[in-house]
């Protein structure tokens, strides 16, 4: 994904895109620290990645710190990704870990297998038809059975859960903290009328009810609600972009991830409490 979001967003935004040693050809956003030396880590999705934003709070941080960051996110994964072997022995040598809460529709249900890579696609378990996990809340909204529905929410939620156990778990002794970054806040109640309603902003999907489940496994917690800079304005372009929408004066706008400001914000929420970790 970070040589995908490159490929759009040049020449505007340079996310050096890096091969980091042990993670094969993947590429994460650069610069790659040395990972001889001291350093933390940040995994998470697009909104660790920092799509639009040349200052992620990773970089922020690090900067505040003193300590290099090692950037991590990529685009669309949830916490299951990061349970592979090879992605945990980087991770677990960092001096501490930022956890980012993924979105929900990473994970699986009873109707929906999600297991495979724990990104945006999965597959139906009646067919095997392979879709987005929006496509597939849509075909459900469509039947009307509220029942269904609800069952299949509060499933994808436990399991969503225990994979973010299992992270947790994986990740220990390592000083984690766990940061939900979002322009909502966690409490909402979902409206069974639209797969939007379900799934709200991201984190999609997961609510009060699923950070509280999942806090206690890492070591801290940072909430960082900010929706200053959004929407976000981009550049003229005669074409629609992926990501981002275009008005009709032409300008792209970015109304999904994360402003620049947003960034700064969870910096300076995630500051005070690295540095407690890290003494």
């Amino acid at each position: 994904m970070s040589e995908y979001y490159q490929k759009l967003d040049q020449p505007h935004f340079d996310y050096q895109p890096t091969e980091v040693p042990g993670l094969g050809r993947t590429r994460f956003r650069g610069p790659v620290p040395d990972l001889t030396a001291p350093y933390f880590a940040c995994i998470g999705a697009a909104q660790t990645f920092g799509r639009f934003t040349e200052n992620p709070y990773p970089a922020a941080l690090a900067r505040a710190l003193g300590l290099p960051a090692l950037n991590l996110g990529i685009g669309g994964v949830g916490p299951r990704y990061w349970l592979q072997p090879e992605l945990l022995a980087v991770v677990r040598r960092a001096r501490l870990v930022v956890v980012q809460i993924m979105a929900g529709r990473s994970a699986s249900n009873s109707l929906f297998d999600n297991s495979a890579g724990g990104d945006l696609k999965g597959r139906l378990r009646a067919t095997g038809e392979t879709m987005r996990f929006e496509q597939f809340l849509e075909q459900l909204v469509a039947q009307g059975d509220r029942g269904v529905l609800e069952r299949v929410v509060a499933e994808t939620r436990a399991d969503y859960t225990a994979s973010m156990h299992a992270l947790g778990a994986a990740l220990a002794p390592v000083p984690t903290v766990l940061l939900w970054f979002s322009h909502r806040r966690p409490e909402y109640q979902p409206d069974y009328r639209s797969a939007f309603g379900i799934l709200q902003a991201f984190p999609q999907l997961l609510d009060r009810g699923v950070v509280d489940a999942i806090r206690p496994v890492f070591s801290a917690y940072v909430e960082s609600v900010c929706a200053q800079g959004i929407p976000q304005p981009l550049w003229q372009s005669d074409a629609p972009l992926d990501g981002a929408e275009r008005g009709p004066d032409g300008m792209l706008r970015n109304r999904y991830y994360p402003s620049p400001a947003m960034h700064e914000h969870a910096a300076a929420a995630l500051l005070p409490v690295v540095r407690q970790l890290l003494q």
